[in-house]
């Protein structure tokens, strides 16, 4: 029996379920990018979630936004269509088009911020920053884009993070079992640090090959991001470590002159930031694309109480719940 690998998602495909025009997208539990555009607004928001991320974690980030006069976009990038950094592009390329006609009916939008989760939301601003100057509207969205707010990334994750990851975002405690999951994270393991061991070979005749690879270097390589930066992580992230993040917000601030600011949570595991510490991350997010202004850099230890609102239940992401 021969074992084909799955290839790479085509810009087609990527279409279909980015903007969901085929019906056999919505089958597969892929969803598209949702667009809430609030009246007299001059800001765009867009959040790109983490892997396994469904839409109904991420509208929880965007309400804060739309109740503050912000409009947004919000997609995640579908963690089974993902192969290899290559797979964002044509994602990429799909968001675009509904970016780009966004502003072409809302010439009132005058800034964008993009809010990014993880290394999933960040490889897709990678890959979406990387293909910027093919775009038709490229000057006008780098004129626009006024700052990055990055939740729990980027970080060069290890090959014990990253097989993590992906085998709780692909299979959820939900719907599996947990010695199904432990055994895909094996085999995962192994394959990432397989990878891992051929790309560090090859960089010995390649000095581009990490970069090419994973979306973290490729970051590293821009030297236009957008000057204002947010970066909300903490220790207790067990997938994309602090001392990456802080390894970034470095470089950017040291070599590309970037204003860079950090709101550091001791105690808020990998991307439950807001769930941990509701109040300050609202205000922070919404104060930072409000007032164009980076806030102090601060670090809290305690958390807070959440109070819901009527009739809602706390809903705790189980692919996060690790």
């Amino acid at each position: 029996m021969t074992i084909v690998a799955p290839g790479e998602v085509s810009e087609k495909e990527a279409d279909e379920i980015t903007s969901k025009k085929d019906s056999a997208s919505k089958k597969s539990g892929c969803e598209s990018a949702i667009k809430l555009l609030v009246e007299n607004s001059t800001s765009l928001v867009i959040l790109f979630g983490w892997a396994g991320c469904k839409d109904r974690y991420l509208s929880k980030y965007s309400q804060y936004y739309e109740e503050n006069g912000i409009s947004t976009i919000r997609f995640t990038a579908p963690i089974s269509k993902i192969r290899s950094f290559s797979s964002y592009r044509p994602f990429a390329k799909s968001f675009n088009k509904i970016l780009e006609e966004t502003l072409g009916q809302n010439p009132e939008i005058s800034s964008i911020y993009f809010h990014v989760f993880s290394m999933n939301g960040c490889s897709l601003y990678a890959a979406f920053w990387d293909q910027l100057e093919q775009f038709e509207k490229c000057a006008e969205i780098k004129a626009k884009c006024k700052g990055l707010i990055f939740d729990s990334c980027p970080a060069f994750t290890s090959p014990s993070q990253s097989a993590q990851a992906v085998s709780f975002a692909t299979l959820p405690p939900s719907h599996y079992h947990g010695a199904l999951r432990e055994s895909y994270r094996a085999v995962l393991y192994t394959f990432f640090s397989f990878h891992r061991g051929v790309l560090w070979l090859r960089s010995f005749l390649d000095k581009d090959i990490y970069k090419k690879h994973y979306a973290y270097f490729k970051m590293l390589t821009f030297s236009n991001l957008p000057t204002k930066q947010l970066f909300i992580y903490g220790p207790a992230d067990l997938v994309c470590s602090e001392d990456s993040i802080e390894a970034f917000a470095h470089i950017q601030k040291t070599n590309h002159r970037v204003n860079v600011s950090k709101l550091r949570l001791l105690d808020s595991l990998h991307c439950q930031h807001l769930r941990s510490h509701p109040r300050i991350y609202a205000q922070e997010c919404c104060e930072f694309v409000t007032s164009g202004n980076l806030p102090a850099n601060r670090s809290r230890v305690d958390l807070e109480e959440k109070s819901l609102r009527a009739g809602e239940e706390e809903e705790i992401p189980e692919e996060l719940a690790y």
